[in-house]
């Protein structure tokens, strides 16, 4: 089968490799679509990741089932996560192998679904593979894994219909999170980002105020638009030290700064002005496919604002350029 292989920094390449191996207690998919994420160009731009297959946004049609799996069929559609226990650790000799704490991950420590087939062990149905219903598409299946991070993250805000809300960062994250804080009735959502397509879709998402951060003083335009009081929360989805400052200073007192961007370099920073305001800091990293499958057909929330580009398999790494430098990517799709 084809498959695109990172050979080092920047260096992706479509190429033949071996089909994946049936195990007992896995399944294997043939992908239909695979999204590139933002953790995925962190990988991409260093040294020494070799060999890595990338792809843990993805969906695809059953193609064989192993001989102790029950619950799933061939032919059905489905998105999954694909993680393997390290079979070492206490939660694995406990027999709970989905706490490893040694985990190893699709798409970084195996082969991910950047390819036209990918293998999944341990597929559990409704624990880490889940059913497409009939009213989402393939696309729709790709984008579930990160809106299910945004909806992880929102929830862990806790946010009620009189608050305001900051989304600083209006990549793919952002933007499930502006919608989702919309599904849950939130009052006023404010949100920050640095390209003009961006912004648009932000808007596009339900996003009350868009601050163009390139342009604009942010702190002043989210001041202003709180009546000076600043938001009860906010969702940081940038991973840089500028929004995470500006995170201090246009939280309320006693509001909450949710972090879910990744964070390429350490943060420095005097915790006083936090904790002179009483903020709570939360830091977020979970997922919950159920929910976010349900957003989804329901139509509360759509993928159609940020899937901006389409590239077949052969052509991966153009995709990874793109993803990285145009301006008007937001979600970039790979389609084997």
């Amino acid at each position: 089968m084809k498959a695109a292989i990172l050979h080092g920094a920047g260096d992706i390449r479509t190429e033949n490799v071996s089909d994946p191996i049936l195990e007992d207690h896995g399944i294997i998919i043939k992908v239909e679509a695979c999204g590139i994420c933002g953790t995925d160009l962190h990988v991409y731009k260093k040294e020494g990741k070799e060999g890595t297959i990338f792809g843990h946004e993805f969906s695809g049609v059953v193609t064989e089932v192993g001989g102790s799996v029950t619950g799933i069929q061939r032919g059905e559609r489905i998105t999954a996560v694909g993680f393997r226990p390290c079979e070492k650790c206490f939660w694995c000799k406990q027999g709970k192998p989905h706490r490893c704490s040694d985990m190893a991950l699709l798409g970084y420590q195996f082969p991910g679904a950047m390819a036209e087939y990918v293998a999944i062990p341990f597929a559990s149905p409704g624990r880490n593979v889940f059913k497409l219903p009939e009213e989402l598409n393939f696309e729709d299946g790709a984008s579930i894994e990160p809106l299910s991070i945004s909806l992880f993250s929102v929830r862990r805000a806790q946010p009620g219909e009189k608050d305001m809300a900051a989304v600083l960062g209006v990549g793919v994250i952002g933007l499930n999170a502006i919608q989702v804080l919309k599904a849950m009735g939130v009052k006023k959502v404010l949100a920050t980002g640095r390209r003009a397509a961006r912004l648009s879709a932000a808007r596009a998402c339900g996003a009350d105020v868009a601050v163009d951060a390139a342009k604009e003083d942010v702190l002043q335009t989210i001041m202003k638009a709180t009546s000076e009081m600043g938001v009860d929360f906010v969702i940081e989805c940038a991973g840089i030290q500028e929004t995470f400052d500006q995170c201090v200073e246009i939280t309320r007192g006693g509001g909450k700064i949710i972090l879910v961007g990744v964070y390429e370099k350490p943060l420095s920073w005097d915790p006083m002005k936090a904790m002179s305001k009483n903020l709570s800091l939360i830091c977020c990293l979970g997922e919950n496919f159920p929910l976010s499958i349900e957003l989804l057909r329901s139509g509360k929330v759509r993928t159609a604002p940020f899937i901006t580009h389409r590239f077949p398999l052969d052509r991966a790494a153009e995709a990874f350029q793109v993803q990285l430098r145009s301006q008007d990517a937001i979600k970039v799709m790979i389609k084997p």
